[in-house]
């Protein structure tokens, strides 16, 4: 974990709404795929707390890429930023995707999900593992804002879906998901996921009656990043012989889970 003043080198807008923003560390950052850092504007006194984001990519050991929609007064005062800005940035954070030896695995990306998921198809590429994206997104140029070319440019096959049906096929990423899981043996086969609760919560219940082992990254919103506010808790499936969950920390627990642990009713009412 590194606390430190990097300097923006781009951030890129390929479609409204959506932003690529581009920091330059200046000494080497080791990042494993799904961790994510803190960040803030080092220029701006409003919002007081860091946005935690995804890390989207890393180039030359030193610029890091994060992926983002602007949506609250935090990705606001990001989008504004210019290249030779200050951001102020704790990171990386969390934990990781983990990378079988063999065998095949399948990726799904709902929305700026994409963001937490883009490393680890490369991770399984370099691993040699038989990858297939799934690739869910509101509309065409969510598809476009979310990253969808660069999964694309893996080379592996990417199944494309919008809600509108303006690219890919109409209807939500669980439906060809569930279509593929179906058609063969599936055993142990990991599904990663990441994109809105509801998406996981269907895509945890698929992967599980298709014998899948699905693993899910989740967001939640956070004041620390380190796990000291306890701002970014969610509940478990009881594990004991009480019958009662518990609680996790999405930054130091996580935020990378067994969907399995996950109690997707109980949190639904959060989300």
């Amino acid at each position: 974990m590194i606390e430190t003043l990097a300097t923006v080198i781009e951030n890129a807008e390929p479609v409204r709404g959506y932003r690529l923003l581009t920091l330059d560390y200046r000494d080497d950052i080791s990042v494993a795929p799904g961790q994510f850092a803190m960040l803030r504007s080092h220029s701006s006194p409003e919002p007081l707390l860091r946005r935690a984001l995804a890390i989207y990519r890393v180039e030359n050991h030193k610029r890091v890429a994060f992926l983002y929609q602007v949506l609250g007064r935090g990705t606001q005062v990001l989008g504004a930023l210019h290249p030779g800005d200050r951001v102020e940035s704790l990171g990386p954070l969390g934990n990781s995707w983990p990378v079988p030896e063999s065998g095949r695995a399948v990726v799904v990306a709902g929305g700026i999900g994409s963001a937490s998921v883009l490393m680890l198809a490369q991770a399984l590429l370099r691993a040699g593992i038989d990858t297939r994206v799934f690739f869910g997104a509101a509309n065409r140029d969510a598809a476009i804002g979310c990253g969808l070319a660069d999964f694309e440019a893996l080379g592996v096959p990417v199944t494309l879906t919008t809600d509108d049906g303006s690219a890919g096929e109409k209807g939500f990423v669980t439906l060809p998901l569930e279509r593929y899981l179906k058609s063969a043996s599936n055993a142990g086969l990991p599904v990663y996921a990441c994109g809105p609760w509801p998406m996981m919560a269907r895509t945890a219940e698929i992967s599980d009656r298709a014998g899948a082992r699905c693993l899910v990254s989740l967001e939640a919103p956070m004041g620390c990043g380190f796990g000291v506010c306890v701002g970014c808790v969610f509940a478990v499936k009881a594990d004991g012989p009480s019958g009662y969950g518990s609680y996790k920390r999405v930054c130091v627990d996580g935020s990378i889970f067994p969907a399995s642990v996950v109690d997707w009713q109980v949190n639904a009412m959060a989300h």
